[in-house]
């Protein structure tokens, strides 16, 4: 299994979105709220100028108001953009811009959340997407300040207005959802206006979460896996053949393990450099996968040391498979930017796992890896480019087959 780096053939630049610098980020977002506003204006206009509910709902007063708030959150997500966007076309950076971005959205919402009215669902639904966006797109630190500075001023406009110092959504001539009055108007208008921003968010979320998720995986895999080949290393091999030696126990079925070390590996990094090295590392790897079946246990656990566990098999049919593994390597030429092929080839050390034997029933893997390494150093002393097995009989090697 080789190790993915990238989410899997991604559609778009959203997918890496943890990945984009504040900048990149401030930059989407400015443009996503410069929209959201332009459609508050749009809808302001119409609403006052060519409805019922604009006759009867709004306020001369709200309607000047809305126009300043409108006003100024446009100008202010233009300016933000037009600073962010000269920042990318000269490949800069600035630490102030993410933070003049924040306290601006935080500003802007307040206004926008007075206009309309503190205890209203779009201005809960902005106090609480808000920060679930901010937080995991700049950090906790930043946006919590943010955060509290918005919750504090909110809170005090509260005040004010219950305490009649200020009046409480300046919007509206009378309250459009009341017993008395019920206009579907403006309910339609509250969705109209919560649909986008929860879509937003949730679609912000869902993205972010799932490269959280596939940063996990990454995390995951590399901790279990080597990085070159994809191959189980050490650690995740002998969890595996733990699970193996114990599932032999209980089923009385045998085990064929195996040490592969590619002959002379130093004289190839030595003579030809370390990125042929990687690149026969990486071939023999995928040869290995090729020749073995699924319920076969690869990992690579040192520098050119491969270990092959192979379940339910005895020494006859570990012997057709490791001889099938050798000959593939030793006729599969590794292809150098020269033109030419460098031929590669590989010593085999195997020990037979009898489960019902009393000799090595017992035995741990560290104890069957020594044996198999035993019978991998006889068989470089024999001229290498061979398969032996370690002999519980003799206590010693045989070549197979």
């Amino acid at each position: 299994m080789k190790i993915m780096t990238d989410p899997p053939a991604p559609r778009s630049r959203l997918l890496k979105l943890l990945d984009w610098s504040d900048r990149d980020k401030c930059l989407l977002l400015s443009v996503l709220l410069w929209g959201y506003m332009f459609f508050i204006c749009v809808w302001h206009q119409v609403t006052v100028h060519l409805t019922e509910f604009g006759r009867n709902y709004v306020s001369s007063q709200g309607t000047a108001m809305l126009n300043s708030v409108v006003l100024i959150n446009l100008l202010g997500w233009a300016l933000l953009l037009a600073w962010g966007g000269w920042l990318r076309h000269g490949n800069r950076h600035s630490r102030i811009y993410p933070n003049v971005f924040l306290s601006f959205f935080s500003v802007g919402f307040v206004l926008l959340g007075w206009v309309f009215g503190l205890y209203s669902p779009m201005t809960g639904m902005v106090l609480m997407g808000s920060p679930l966006v901010g937080f995991i797109l700049f950090g906790f630190t930043r946006v919590a300040w943010n955060f509290a500075f918005t919750v504090c001023v909110v809170l005090l406009l509260a005040w004010l207005s219950v305490s009649g110092y200020v009046e409480h959504a300046i919007y509206f001539a009378r309250d459009p959802v009341s017993k008395q009055h019920l206009s579907y108007y403006w309910i339609a208008s509250t969705v109209a206006f919560m649909v986008p921003f929860i879509t937003s968010v949730i679609t912000l979320v869902a993205l972010l979460l799932g490269r959280w998720v596939h940063r996990e995986k990454q995390i995951r895999d590399q901790a279990l896996h080597d990085p070159l080949t994809g191959l189980s290393n050490r650690r995740e091999l002998f969890a595996q053949l733990a699970h193996e030696l114990a599932r032999g126990r209980r089923s009385g079925q045998s085990l064929t393990l195996c040490v592969m070390d590619l002959d002379h590996f130093k004289r190839i990094n030595d003579s030809h450099g370390h990125g042929v090295g990687d690149q026969v590392l990486v071939q023999v790897s995928e040869i290995l996968r090729a020749c073995l079946r699924e319920t076969d246990l690869i990992g690579r656990i040192g520098g050119e040391e491969f270990v092959l566990a192979l379940p339910e098999t005895g020494a006859a049919g570990a012997a057709t498979v490791l001889e099938r593994c050798r000959e593939t390597i030793a006729s599969s030429p590794v292809p150098l930017e020269s033109g030419d092929f460098l031929t590669v080839t590989a010593s085999f050390g195997a020990v037979l796992w009898l489960p019902g034997h009393p000799a090595n029933h017992a035995l741990t893997d560290t104890q069957l890896l020594s044996r198999a390494d035993e019978a991998l150093y006889l068989a470089k002393g024999a001229g290498r480019n061979r398969v032996m097995f370690w002999s519980q009989e003799e206590e010693g090697a045989a070549a197979f087959p």
